[in-house]
């Protein structure tokens, strides 16, 4: 028997928890979004930094997620140059790749478990790492 799993929606709860989750002490992922593009979003929902992570992918834009552990390596064809610096790995992502992670068997389970509240910071960030890099580089 095969099982495809199609999510084509992610809602701003989801996304918030799974950013909060992968993002919280982190020790080799950082993000960011581009301030001037934020402001002129007209629907926002929080204050809070993966609130506003989560309405730029949303509404159709691009989040930065640096790898701080990257030393030069890059392990992603999503890697892009940033400021002429290479020492850290930056990676430019959008709702598409988080939909396309979802949609695996394994990036279900682990979007489930951290939505469920049986995921943990290691989940997330499995989840996470599938999105930037294609698969889990760290572990």
């Amino acid at each position: 028997m095969k099982t495809e799993i199609k999510v084509t929606e992610l809602e701003h709860g989801e996304l918030v928890d799974l950013l909060s989750t992968a993002l919280y002490g982190s020790t080799w992922f950082d993000a960011s979004y581009d301030k001037d593009i934020y402001e002129k979003l007209e629907k926002t929902h929080g204050e809070c930094f993966e609130d506003k992570l989560t309405d730029m992918l949303l509404n159709g834009h691009k989040i930065t997620i640096t790898d701080i552990e990257a030393e030069g390596e890059s392990y992603s064809n999503k890697f892009v140059k940033f400021e002429g610096r290479y020492k850290n790995a930056v990676y430019e992502v959008e709702l598409n790749d988080f939909l396309k992670v979802a949609s695996t068997k394994k990036g279900f389970k682990l979007l489930e478990d951290v939505l469920s509240g049986e995921g943990d910071y290691y989940t997330a960030d499995a989840f996470l790492q599938r999105v930037v890099f294609g698969s889990e580089i760290y572990g």
